[in-house]
């Protein structure tokens, strides 16, 4: 199995996007470029809102431009209107934002040529979305274009299908729409809406983040002189979808990602992105015992037995613990056996090898597959796994001395 390598690293192009969109919110000017100012403090509002003094002063400057006369009057004016009253906190400004944001919807519903339209703009109707998700008689309205509309590019369809999610609506008549693309902007735009709805969409994360790995390259998060910097919506979408990939783990991704030894990945994989979690480690654990019989030579031994014969730096010498002196010991963690501290490290290993398999094997093979002892998490799976990855790369560093005397 090819482990996968990304160009990047998502907590490193957190970091980097979020230095981008501070330098941005600094140095723009908000009357002049309203809506890149509200999609800038829509993604500066994702890890926290609080305690932020870039986000309170840029928020500032967007209340004070939505309130003005001169807010209102261009229906382009629609989403950055929906983005400030959806971040503000101030119960009066945001209403009166919103029966600014009505007007402009109220003139351009049906009965109007369509081709110009505002509602026709996927960005608009989901900032849009945000903020009237609760009117029910513009909704229901806006909810009809959009259907009649999703049409185009995967980045004009993800964002009509986010708002018709965002206004409750079943999209999952929708997904066929979601075609594989090489452009960015595409690229970007399905990877957030598979991320942002992941419990909705269900997109092969994996997929969607090698995607976004072939054309990173192409991707100018840093402000330039020429046209190629990313744009501030793209910006803030990609910075969302990176916030809920490390908030909450593509499970899946994880798995492809660590660097589990590869005889456990390739025996766990198939289970493991079936889901079927209990049987991903049931059957890496097989193999661990199998690997541990190869290494000493030892057959038909139960597991706990199996351990305790061939790493237990202890023994029962007249019905007391006593330590077995080094050469008895098979499988050799370190080359300070004779010291306290290597004891205690051997005999540390062995009982976490032990506790492998009582703990991990021996409920998945005695218990049906219903059993709460089973119905473990794909987190709590991968943590098991790792914890046998460990296990498995230290035995196979120890020295092996199949002369040792294996009797307790």
């Amino acid at each position: 199995m090819v482990p996968i390598n990304f160009d990047f690293n998502l907590y490193e192009l957190k970091e980097k996007i979020r230095k981008e969109i501070v330098n941005r919110i600094m140095s723009i000017n908000t009357s002049n470029y309203p809506l890149d100012a509200a999609w800038l403090l829509y993604a500066l509002s994702l890890p926290k809102k609080s305690n932020n003094p870039f986000f309170a002063q840029g928020m500032s400057e967007l209340e004070r431009w939505a309130l003005s006369e001169e807010s209102g009057k261009k229906n382009k004016d629609l989403a950055p209107l929906c983005l400030c009253a959806f971040l503000s906190t101030k119960l009066e400004i945001k209403n009166e934002i919103i029966k600014k944001a009505k007007r402009i919807i109220e003139r351009s519903l049906p009965g109007h040529d369509m081709r110009f339209n505002i509602l026709n703009d996927p960005e608009q109707v989901f900032c849009a979305s945000l903020l009237l998700k609760n009117e029910q008689s513009l909704k229901k309205q806006i909810v009809t274009v959009i259907k009649k509309n999703i049409n185009g590019r995967v980045s004009r369809k993800a964002l009509f299908i986010a708002s018709l999610i965002e206004f409750g609506e079943d999209v999952q008549g929708f997904h066929s729409v979601l075609k594989t693309t090489e452009n960015p902007e595409d690229i970007i735009s399905l990877l957030w809406l598979s991320e942002r709805y992941k419990d909705i969409i269900n997109g092969d994360m994996i997929d969607l983040w090698k995607s976004f790995d072939d054309i990173y390259s192409l991707v100018n998060i840093l402000t330039t002189e020429d046209n190629s910097t990313l744009p501030s919506r793209n910006l803030a979408l990609l910075y969302e979808a990176i916030i809920n990939e490390l908030n909450e783990p593509d499970p899946n991704m994880l798995f492809d990602l660590y660097p589990i030894h590869p005889e456990i990945k390739m025996i766990a994989r198939d289970y493991f992105i079936n889901e079927k979690y209990a049987n991903a480690v049931f059957e890496a654990i097989k193999k661990l015992k199998e690997m541990i019989e190869n290494k000493v030579g030892l057959k038909d031994e139960k597991e706990v037995e199996l351990v305790r014969k061939t790493m237990n730096p202890r023994k029962v010498v007249n019905h007391k613990l006593d330590w077995k002196r080094p050469e008895e010991i098979i499988i050799r963690f370190n080359d300070y056996l004779d010291e306290l501290t290597g004891k205690n490290e051997q005999e540390g290993l062995a009982l976490i090898a032990e506790g492998i398999f009582k703990a991990f094997r021996h409920p998945k093979g005695h218990k049906p597959e219903d059993h709460p002892l089973l119905n473990i998490t794909p987190y709590e799976a991968l943590a098991q796994l790792i914890i046998i990855d460990y296990i498995w790369r230290r035995i196979e560093a120890a020295k092996i001395n199949i002369k040792g005397d294996s009797d307790d």
